[in-house]
């Protein structure tokens, strides 16, 4: 269920191909149901494997905790492979100073740090192909997911810092006139701008759409696009990125951080070390754009 790949697996378990694809098979008999299909290079579970995976997970988890209670978590000695999910803003925000972090304490471990929009990413957290998750998307209340506030980023609008709108600043009639360029994983989901216009009765002209974050500077520039980003976009401006950050003439929700556990995990001492390390990193983040904040005058209107 986790892996997708009965190669994985094998891998994982420390067996051979053969073997797993003959447990497989035995499963599929005893459940009378396929269980898993081939779908191109992944396998995909069947609607009566998604049922199973929650009895079959208790069980399991049950007992992990039993052995993990007469068991300490070593992060430095452990050889164990997490998962991580996140979406691309949070991605900026978190994934440099957490490899940083994790190669330094769990030297022989391994991390996949795996990409997911906003809609996908509770449920990967629920089929346990993934660890634990980060994302700002609102998550439909499940028991079987916890969800924990790391914290909150102010939404700014984000334009090149030779454009016109740079020099003469952002007025609600120029902000609704301007073209739009909207960051947007499928393409084609609205932002936290379009539900705080929507509720006034505004619209604005979203005329382009990009997918990630990362490529914002470049994708700003020479235009008078305006886009909308969390301050956390701080992080990876210098003085050659020539983006300008200024306040919406709207007041818009902030940009929220929440980290996805499946609460089976919660008490696991490896998922545990790992929350830690992510809270730790988010902290020192939210610190570091504050000393940013103070000093990059040229780069924030206030």
């Amino acid at each position: 269920m986790r892996e997708r790949s009965v190669t994985r697996t094998a891998e994982h378990l420390g067996r051979t191909q053969s073997a797993v694809s003959h447990s497989i098979g035995k499963l599929r008999v005893l459940f009378r149901d396929d269980l898993f299909t081939r779908d191109g290079a992944a396998m995909r579970p069947t609607p009566r494997a998604v049922e199973l995976l929650t009895d079959i997970s208790v069980a399991l988890a049950t007992i992990r905790v039993s052995i993990d209670r007469h068991q300490l978590f070593e992060p430095e000695k452990t050889r164990r492979n997490f998962r991580v999910g996140l979406t691309d803003y949070h991605a900026m925000v978190i994934v440099p100073d957490l490899l940083r972090e994790f190669s330094k304490h769990a030297p022989n471990a391994t991390i996949n740090v795996i990409p997911f929009t906003p809609f996908e990413i509770a449920s990967a957290v629920y089929t346990r192909q993934l660890d634990c998750a980060i994302t700002g998307a609102t998550v439909k209340e499940d028991t079987r997911i916890l969800r924990f506030e790391l914290g909150q980023d102010p939404l700014f609008c984000a334009v090149w810092s030779g454009s016109e709108i740079a020099k003469k600043g952002i007025t609600l009639e120029s902000y609704l006139s301007a073209s739009h360029l909207q960051v947007s994983a499928d393409g084609v989901s609205s932002g936290l701008a379009d539900t705080a216009l929507k509720e006034r009765g505004l619209r604005r002209n979203v005329v382009a759409t990009i997918s990630n974050y990362m490529i914002l500077p470049l994708a700003l520039r020479e235009t008078e696009l305006i886009t909308h980003c969390g301050d956390g976009i701080l992080l990876i401006l210098d003085e050659t990125s020539e983006v300008k950050l200024i306040p919406p003439p709207v007041p818009i929700t902030n940009v929220c951080a929440y980290l996805l556990l499946h609460y089976l995990t919660a008490t696991d001492p490896g998922i545990v070390w790992l929350r830690g390390i992510i809270s730790d990193i988010y902290n020192r983040a939210q610190r570091r754009k504050k000393e940013l904040l103070s000093r990059r005058k040229d780069t924030i209107e206030r």
